[in-house]
């Protein structure tokens, strides 16, 4: 399997099932509308986690259409379903951090930040005006702790403080995400109980926020908003050998083939970069409204 740079599980999945290695992995597809479609794909034992690349545990990805032009009602629906999402994940928990991870200066990488901004946070309600508050809600607090090159500090040892301290039952962690397919880029979101790895996507990563450091379970909510430039000049090369009869020779050459070639030319000069839509801020916008309503909705 073409190890393509993606943080997506059903993308990684995709790439197994055409080499056809499927083996320790399960996967479910939801048709809900036009809008929307839900993904799930389960790494169910160590077979499966060597070859899809990822750990064990449950993937869900919401795939939207038309987020760019999409209304308040289908984002609200949209929100709800995300919400109907999360609740499975969360049961049975009375108090949740949320952190934002990312760099709120950079657009592509400010969803977590910014979905911080609009959450209802109740801990500070329960606890110093409970007579405000439905005694059976859920505590929530949020902390957008930055990112490494503006603190100084790893964003696990400072979520590692918090957890001694606030002592939450689990953490929601909320990342952007790199995909290998363009038309993905801000049409997803992935919900995982596996915990991640920030800066993973960009060739960045640093310490990991799971269960397994943090001591307490961490479901991630990722939107993908970056791809990397070996992979749009790869898809390039496809479409033009599809649709020009003098370029069909390239069509010989497999994607994989492409993209390794792309790759090896490009990142010794570091110009594989990291992409992101021209219409990036309206865009993070949207996605950051859909996560904070359907985070408060779960609530």
């Amino acid at each position: 399997m073409i190890d393509f740079r993606t943080d997506l599980a059903d993308e990684r999945l995709s790439e197994c099932i055409k080499s056809g290695e499927v083996e320790g992995i399960s996967s479910e597809n939801i048709d809900l509308d036009n809008t929307l479609k839900v993904t799930r794909v389960k790494v169910l034992n160590e077979k499966g986690k060597q070859k899809i690349g990822k750990e064990i545990g449950t993937y869900i990805t919401l795939e939207i259409k038309n987020i760019d032009i999409i209304s308040k009602d289908e984002l609200e629906k949209i929100s709800k379903i995300l919400a109907e999402q999360l609740k499975e994940l969360v049961k049975g928990y009375n108090s949740i951090l949320v952190v934002g991870l990312g760099n709120i200066d950079t657009t592509a990488d400010s969803i977590g930040p910014k979905v911080i901004k609009d959450l209802q946070i109740t801990r500070h309600i329960k606890k110093y005006a409970p007579n405000l508050i439905d005694k059976n809600a859920i505590e929530i607090s949020g902390i957008a702790p930055g990112v490494l090159g503006t603190t100084g500090i790893e964003t696990g040892e400072i979520l590692k403080g918090i957890v001694e301290k606030v002592k939450p039952d689990a953490i929601i962690a909320i990342d952007a995400l790199i995909s290998r397919d363009i038309s993905r880029l801000f049409k997803t979101i992935q919900i995982s109980d596996t915990g991640i790895t920030p800066g993973a996507g960009v060739g960045n990563s640093r310490k990991e926020i799971s269960k397994k450091t943090m001591g307490i379970p961490v479901i991630a909510v990722g939107v993908p908003t970056l791809v990397e430039a070996a992979t749009i000049v790869a898809d390039s090369i496809d479409l033009i050998s599809k649709q020009f009869e003098e370029f069909k020779d390239l069509q010989e050459a497999s994607k994989e083939d492409k993209y390794r070639l792309i790759k090896a030319v490009l990142e010794p000069s570091k110009y594989n970069l990291a992409v992101t839509p021209k219409e990036v801020d309206s865009l993070v916008d949207n996605m950051k409204l859909i996560i904070a309503h359907g985070i408060n909705s779960t609530f």
